[in-house]
């Protein structure tokens, strides 16, 4: 059972410097410790982060997606992302979902999901996707209360496991 800091959370826009290294940084450390995932999975968020800055530089900050980072007492602990997606145009992919043990119980997880799905319907998406993996049943749960239906299933080797990669969806 996580044990729950005290403190206050916030929620912001993850525009300072230090921001995507601690997202990073926290999904290498969490999906390690708790799944025994890889390097990879940190490098995957990593690069996935920094397309979504560099893109940004050239289209205007928000135009490629937003990322938002949930700190308790100055830490960041947390981390929703909207972004683009070719994959479905017209269409949003929800990425970079991460929370602390320490702010678990505190309804933070929906919190930043609500925050991303409503920034999807003012850019007038059609729908939010998000791609996961089995055995991240918290975190499916709450796709599941939000709406988010699986739609394709297929075995992968991700992060260093074996494991059964799944896309879901919600259409808006």
């Amino acid at each position: 059972m996580a044990t729950t800091a005290p403190g206050t959370v916030t929620v912001r826009e993850a525009d300072r410097p230090g921001d995507l290294g601690a997202v990073a940084a926290l999904h290498g450390v969490l999906y390690t410790r708790e799944y025994g995932m890889d390097a990879t999975m940190e490098a995957y968020v990593a690069a996935g982060m920094a397309e979504l800055v560099l893109a940004g530089a050239v289209e205007g900050s928000a135009a490629p997606g937003r990322l938002w980072v949930a700190e308790l007492d100055g830490r960041v602990v947390g981390a929703v992302g909207l972004a683009r997606t070719e994959e479905r145009p017209g269409w949003g992919q929800l990425r970079w979902v991460v929370l602390d043990p320490v702010a678990r119980g505190r309804g933070l997880g929906r919190r930043m999901l609500d925050l991303a799905l409503n920034e999807a319907r003012e850019r007038g998406y059609k729908g939010v996707l998000l791609w996961t993996i089995t055995g991240l049943d918290a975190a499916h749960h709450l796709y599941a209360t939000a709406g988010f239906e699986l739609t394709l299933s297929r075995p992968a080797h991700k992060f260093g496991l074996d494991t059964v990669e799944q896309r879901m969806e919600l259409r808006l």
